[in-house]
């Protein structure tokens, strides 16, 4: 029986060799993997920015010699906001219209009239004649905040504002 033994003893050690070479191959031939985690729990939000109300221009009026259109002799612009006169701006071709030629009416909204004639505007914006003027009323909140603005185009006309339109209209 020695020999049945010493038979299976071979035979276990040569099965359990061949096991191990070909357990060893099998792990070499497996592939490096990446661990991937999921979570279902996730975060949701939404912003929004906070607006400054636009003004709203009420009326750009052109005054001429007798209202006959033809000699421009200012303009007379009425714009509503919800914001005091501190933080109101007119500009007209970039000029900063000066606080003392706006008129302030209410508490809250308030009515803001500017009239301006054109010996002003002259001396706020050189040439005036033959001219279009991009005209902007924003209204401005700290930290530079800025409403869009509201906006004309004041046109006058060439050679004391006879030749071509002297007008205020929207762009």
């Amino acid at each position: 029986m020695p020999h049945i033994r010493r038979g299976m003893r071979r035979a276990l050690a040569a099965a359990l060799g061949l096991g191990l070479i070909v357990g060893s191959a099998s792990l070499a031939a497996t592939p490096q993997t990446d661990a991937v985690f999921t979570d279902d729990e996730y975060a949701a939000a939404s912003f929004s920015a906070g607006t400054v109300p636009t003004p709203t221009i009420t009326s750009c009026t052109v005054s001429t010699v007798l209202n006959l259109g033809l000699v421009f002799t200012g303009v007379t612009i009425v714009w509503t906001s919800t914001y005091p006169p501190a933080q109101m701006r007119l500009t007209i071709s970039g000029v900063t219209v000066p606080a003392q030629n706006i008129v302030v009416t209410g508490s809250g909204p308030y009515t803001y009239t500017a009239t301006l004639n054109a010996t002003l505007l002259q001396s706020l914006l050189g040439g005036l004649l033959g001219s279009e003027n991009p005209v902007r009323i924003v209204a401005t909140y700290p930290q530079n905040w800025e409403s869009v603005a509201a906006t004309r185009t004041l046109r006058v006309g060439g050679v004391l504002g006879l030749l071509g339109p002297n007008n205020c209209t929207a762009p």
